[in-house]
């Protein structure tokens, strides 16, 4: 069940994020866009968080969508 996968994000500037895959998602986005003057896409944000980490449940380290 994906809804119980626990993902995490970190961004360079030391801000972090845990939490359901949407939340993470959606909370790296705004950080990008409040924080660091950045837009990305919710599918860019997907990519850093899977892509990263090569697994999605060991939480990525990957700030590439926050900066």
């Amino acid at each position: 069940m994906d809804d119980a996968r626990q993902f995490t994000n970190h961004c360079a500037c030391g801000w972090e994020v845990s939490g359901s895959e949407d939340v993470v998602v959606d909370a790296t986005i705004d950080h990008g866009r409040r924080i660091h003057n950045m837009e990305a896409t919710r599918e860019q944000v997907l990519a850093a968080l899977h892509g990263a980490a090569g697994s999605a449940e060991s939480g990525p380290t990957s700030g590439a969508a926050a900066g």
